[in-house]
């Protein structure tokens, strides 16, 4: 029987425990959520590379950030917040500093063979051995958290991923990038410059220091904890495409416990099944795809989680099934759930004679085991809906669970805050699964001899 009900937007954990559903709410009232724990950074150093009047303009936009950025005039007051700035007082509770040694300033010269080349393919290449050279060079002179590479003029976002040689200079510098310690975060001037087609400052702002404030080894919101139920990872599984044949798919997990804290783990080759075209995993990897992220888990964490929830962008087959399973035993888990989340399911619901999009939260139920959740719609702290299309569902197939779809639900909506790369209540897809295909474009560029770094900070 179909039915339908609203999910209330889950709360995420803040500094000193304080609880707040909306992202830069918390941050404001609350502070970071690790502002108590041992180990926190007081100051993060940041560093810069890109052509020399870039980084000048873009050091005096951190420097203005940092001193706060008034909010977009708007009666949605909530939806566009100013940025409080970032200082041991205010906003992320640190200090951002932008040493002069830690800035490697591209000569007109240097970037010359980016105007040379007579093809975007060749212009990306080309732009990424010179930023991946300064990276390298910054790491050898200056000790930093987090360098920060501006994008060349002339440099295009990216060329067909079906070409041979085909990427984008993100998923490029990241892949050549990928064997060293610090993060690497990309930006282009109309971030600070503004323009068509980017937001406002203060949104930027929030953005931008969310992200590096992560990449340092914040953390700036969590899940809510709960004393009385077992420790729980969340797991995505997903595949890109394999340069070792058409039918062939690289199968990669992410794995990420209730702080955001997120690792990566490389498996074996998947193959298109003929049944339903949806890549598969034999038994055997799937057992070995999930040992291994909850072996890098444990490396990192230092323990293993009670529970999983494991989130796959297709179906199951009964030998990934088997495979999962017998990975859950191997490692005495209390509990392996198998959940099938799709894009979109084809129903939809109309709220109100008006056609206002549903409530982000929707819970459609069509049957015991399929479910379409709204997690992009209306959202009543912003009074409105902050989105410019007409929000479609993620479907929810239960293949294996023993919680109700109502806590699922709840799960799932507050696993799309862990988005640190934008904070704000619109995000559509959990953290399992937002940003798969983009580590998997990484990884694809990376030969399977490197042993790619763990840490999720070194893909976003």
């Amino acid at each position: 029987m179909i039915s339908a009900t609203v999910i209330p937007e889950p709360d995420l954990e803040f500094g000193c425990a304080g609880r707040q559903v909306e992202q830069r709410r918390g941050i404001v009232l609350h502070g970071p959520a690790d502002v108590e724990m041992e180990g926190r950074k007081s100051e993060i150093h940041v560093g810069v590379v890109g052509p020399t009047a870039f980084v000048h303009e873009l050091v005096e936009w951190l420097t203005e950030c940092c001193e706060g950025i008034v909010g977009k005039p708007s009666r949605f007051e909530d939806l566009f917040p100013a940025f409080p700035g970032c200082s041991p007082t205010l906003g992320f509770l640190t200090a951002l500093k932008t040493p002069k040694e830690a800035q490697r300033d591209l000569s007109k010269r240097r970037l010359r063979s980016i105007q040379d080349a007579t093809t975007d393919v060749g212009r990306i290449a080309a732009a990424v051995t010179i930023c991946a050279d300064e990276v390298r060079a910054l790491h050898e002179r200056a000790a930093v958290d987090v360098v920060m590479v501006i994008r060349p003029d002339g440099v295009p976002a990216g060329v067909p991923q079906e070409a041979a040689t085909g990427g984008d200079f993100h998923d490029l510098l990241k892949a050549e990038l990928i064997t060293t310690q610090r993060p690497v975060q990309v930006i282009r001037p109309a971030t600070w410059r503004g323009g068509r087609g980017v937001e406002d400052q203060a949104t930027c702002a929030w953005n931008l220091f969310t992200a590096l404030y992560y990449k340092a080894g914040g953390k700036p919101w969590r899940l809510v904890r709960s004393h009385n139920k077992p420790t729980r990872c969340y797991v995505g599984v997903s595949f890109t495409k394999s340069d070792a044949g058409e039918q062939l798919l690289t199968s990669v997990a992410q794995v990420f416990n209730e702080l955001g804290d997120g690792v990566i783990v490389r498996g074996g080759l998947a193959k298109r099944s003929g049944a339903d075209r949806q890549p598969h995993l034999s038994r055997e990897d799937a057992a070995a795809l999930l040992s291994a992220a909850l072996a890098r888990y444990k490396s990192e964490h230092k323990t293993l989680p009670a529970a999983v929830s494991l989130h796959k962008a297709s179906s199951f087959s009964d030998e990934e099934r088997a495979g999962f399973l017998q990975a859950r035993d191997k490692s005495q888990l209390s509990e392996c759930e198998l959940l099938w989340i799709t894009h979109a399911e084809r129903a939809m619901l109309i709220r109100g004679t008006e056609y206002h999009p549903p409530l982000r939260g929707t819970l459609l139920t069509l049957n015991e085991d399929e479910h379409a959740l709204y997690t992009h719609g209306s959202v009543p702290f912003y009074k409105t809906y902050p989105g410019l299309y007409v929000p479609r569902t993620l479907g929810i197939r239960t293949v294996l669970t023993e919680r109700s779809i109502e806590e699922i639900s709840a799960e799932i909506l507050a696993l799309t805050k862990l988005n640190w790369n934008r904070a704000r209540l619109d995000g559509k897809k959990p953290i399992t699964l937002l940003t798969a295909q983009r580590v998997g474009h990484i990884l694809r560029h990376v030969p399977a001899h490197v042993t790619p770094a763990p840490s999720y900070a070194n893909y976003m």
